[in-house]
């Protein structure tokens, strides 16, 4: 994350995380989201499914792993996120919540990108399939 005097944006996954009464900016990025994914041994498609699973070890998990990113200093552990998350006023519990949210929900760039040109390509390859004499013809389903 760069310096920045700005306040943190939740709409773009970045929050200020209180421990012991000193505030830390972080961001849920995606090199958090990877580290969830080294912690947990699941894959970042779900951390949805792991909240539903078990939010306590998801959400201490990437806690953990953002104030682990962007604050290194303070060799946070995944138990110390479970205390923090046990002390939390709701105000930032909602703040860290929505920032969390809006950077596991939004797709990064390169794979919107990527998603898009894999879906054109595969209409393009199922609006016409070779015959058998290499002459191009449309495919349909019939039931009868």
């Amino acid at each position: 994350m760069k310096a920045s005097t700005n306040t943190p944006t939740t709409a773009r996954g970045e929050v200020t995380i209180t421990v012991a009464r000193v505030a830390y900016p972080v961001r849920f990025s995606l090199n958090v989201l990877r580290d969830w994914t080294k912690l947990s041994g699941r894959p970042a498609s779900e951390f949805g499914l792991a909240i539903v699973e078990d939010h306590i070890e998801a959400f201490s998990g990437i806690i953990a792993c953002a104030l682990q990113r962007f604050a290194p200093a303070l060799s946070f552990t995944q138990e110390q996120a479970v205390d923090l998350l046990e002390e939390m006023p709701q105000t930032e519990a909602d703040a860290i919540a929505e920032a969390i949210t809006e950077a596991t929900t939004t797709v990064n760039p390169l794979l919107a990108s990527m998603t898009n040109q894999l879906a054109a390509k595969a209409q393009a390859l199922s609006a016409s399939t070779p015959s058998m004499n290499g002459v191009a013809g449309s495919t349909s389903l019939t039931v009868s």
